[in-house]
């Protein structure tokens, strides 16, 4: 295990409301055209943190055709109870804003295996500093460089797909200005019921989740 998943795997045993896969939602609109555009019937996420946003998004039944017969894995070497390495192939392989967590030394390594089980990847990268500090007083996003850094490490794969990279810490009407957010357990409560008391700072997270 290297050092950047060692840190990974600390930081999500101590911190059970951080990297909970809520980035999936910034891009449900992108995933979900993915899946009615191919038929996609089977995915991974790789990277998936503490996949809480799973039965929100793909059991909703405004998303086309769900429940819909989507099968999707969650993977995440650095949450135990999602750590057990997938095998066979996939439709479709979400990366969302994993990469940038990797050590730089192993990106090509990281990069490689998620293409293993997919001629379709949807990524996000995001480019700039992360807000959490590790243990080991590094950063979160270990890798930070700019998109044309990332393009050259994609090009074994063009062809094989689709990268959105964050490239502003500050939310914005374009999806690459959008950063990171982290409901709290009630407000992750609010949304899954869709409640009507979220305040001004939850109302564009609740129409992404809600629309």
């Amino acid at each position: 295990m290297y050092e950047s998943l060692i840190e990974a795997t600390k930081f999500h045993a101590v911190n059970q409301d951080n990297w909970i896969g809520e980035a999936l939602a910034e891009y449900k609109h992108q995933i979900f055209n993915l899946i009615k555009e191919n038929n996609i019937k089977t995915i991974l996420d790789y990277g998936c943190g503490k996949a809480k946003f799973h039965s929100i998004i793909f059991n909703n039944k405004k998303v086309p055709g769900s429940p819909m017969g989507i099968n999707i894995t969650p993977y995440d070497p650095a949450v135990t109870q999602f750590s057990n390495k997938p095998t066979g192939q996939y439709d479709l392989v979400l990366c969302i804003d994993v990469m940038e967590h990797v050590q730089e030394d192993k990106v090509d390594e990281v990069l490689k295996d998620v293409f293993t089980y997919s001629n379709k990847v949807f990524l996000t990268i995001t480019c700039y500093l992360a807000k959490q500090i590790l243990t080991n007083g590094k950063n979160a996003h270990y890798t930070i460089k700019d998109p044309d850094w990332w393009k050259e490490k994609l090009k074994p794969y063009d062809g094989s797909y689709i990268v959105v990279f964050q490239t502003k810490p500050k939310r914005g009407g374009d999806v690459v200005n959008k950063e990171e957010w982290k409901p709290n357990k009630t407000t992750i409560k609010k949304l899954e019921s869709n409640d009507k008391t979220l305040d001004e700072t939850q109302k564009e997270k609740a129409q992404l989740l809600n629309d």
